[in-house]
Formats: C-alpha cells, structure tokens, sequence
C-alpha cells in the first residue's frame, strides 16, 4: 500500500506532466497555425507581385505605343 505522502506527490506529479502535455498541445496548433498563415500571406503575395508585373507589361506596352504614335 502506498503512504499518503507518496500518494499526494505522485499526483502531483501527474498533474504537472498533464499540464505540460496541454501547453505543449497548444503550442503545437499554435505553431501550426502560424505556418498556415504564412503560407496563406506568402500566396497572397505572390499574387499582389503577379498582378503588378501583369500591370506593369501592359503600362510599357501602352506607353510604347503612345510614344510611337507620337513620332510618326
């Protein structure tokens, strides 16, 4: 049989280790979490760049074109 004072620290251990595991636990969906986002900002990204650059083409070729209207 195990003494009451040997009772009382286990469980207390238990009760830590089990407060640990939840910590863990939600720094792990944390952390997953905050990779999503960056993935989703990073795509978010890619397509703001994407939509300048399509901008940008077409801005030269409409430039271009009223400069070459211009000279003739």
């Amino acid at each position: 049989m195990i003494p009451d004072r040997e009772r009382y620290e286990l469980k207390k251990k238990l009760e830590r280790v089990d407060r640990q595991n939840h910590f863990r636990l939600a720094a792990g969906i944390l952390e997953f979490g905050g990779v999503v986002a960056g993935i989703v900002c990073s795509l978010v990204l890619l397509a703001l760049l994407f939509s300048l650059l399509n901008w940008l083409r077409q801005d030269i070729g409409s430039t271009l074109a009223i400069f070459q209207s211009h000279f003739q």
